[in-house]
């Protein structure tokens, strides 16, 4: 097993100054191998050390100055950090590449950044490019259904909160937002109580956290009205 692999099986295991020495041996006596500065970055972001994620990765840059993985991972770097203008710098660029397996994976991060921006017609253009390549991925469907409900059009949120529900039907977010969108639609109150009953029944905590916010938002929508 090399290097790269063995330090991820660390980090699962919560040995995360293991893996990260294991990384850099990797990278002091392989100092061409891209992917150990990838993974060493990845690691460090997922630990909150983006102080140390973005030194590795600026180092890294300089040898790679065109590298997709490196740009996408410091796409992450900045997404994580709650900076998604920063973020969208790198992302796109890795999007906007001819030939790349992480054009998907770009385009999803890009419509997830504009979701932060609370830009959610356009973050719509990104997710949508990615669907077809990804029609099974829950988080994905999630997020489209999220940005139709944005923008008020309730009936295609809920087709594709019904299609997550389908494909992860243990999915507590899903059954709790297709309760929302029925709520939006009018739906009977036997029919949308049975949604959040399930998402309560999946993940009671959740569910109750999901709850308070929405009435916090029904209470401001109410006050804006008066």
């Amino acid at each position: 097993m090399n290097r790269n692999h063995k330090a991820f099986q660390l980090w699962e295991q919560g040995k995360l100054n293991e893996a990260i020495r294991l990384l850099f041996e990797e990278i002091e006596e392989q100092t061409e191998n891209s992917d150990s500065y990838c993974n060493l970055a990845s690691i460090l972001i997922l630990a909150k050390k983006y102080e140390d994620a973005q030194a590795v990765l600026e180092t890294a840059l300089q040898k790679y100055q065109n590298h997709l993985e490196l740009l996408y991972t410091f796409g992450n770097l900045y997404y994580y950090k709650n900076m998604p203008e920063k973020s969208l710098v790198y992302f796109e660029r890795v999007f906007q590449a001819e030939e790349t397996s992480l054009k998907n994976d770009a385009a999803i991060m890009i419509g997830q950044c504009y979701l932060m921006l609370e830009n959610p017609k356009k973050a719509l253009v990104y997710l949508l490019l990615a669907y077809p390549e990804n029609s099974k991925d829950s988080l994905l469907i999630l997020l489209i259904g999220d940005c139709f409900m944005q923008t008020g059009h309730f009936k295609e949120a809920k087709g594709y909160f019904e299609q997550a529900v389908a494909v992860t039907p243990d999915n507590d977010e899903a059954w709790f937002k297709r309760g929302v969108i029925g709520m939006a639609l009018n739906e009977s109150a036997t029919t949308v109580e049975s949604f959040f009953k399930t998402s309560h029944e999946l993940n009671p905590e959740a569910h109750l956290k999901r709850l308070q916010q929405l009435q916090a938002i029904e209470k401001f929508i109410q006050f804006q009205e008066e």
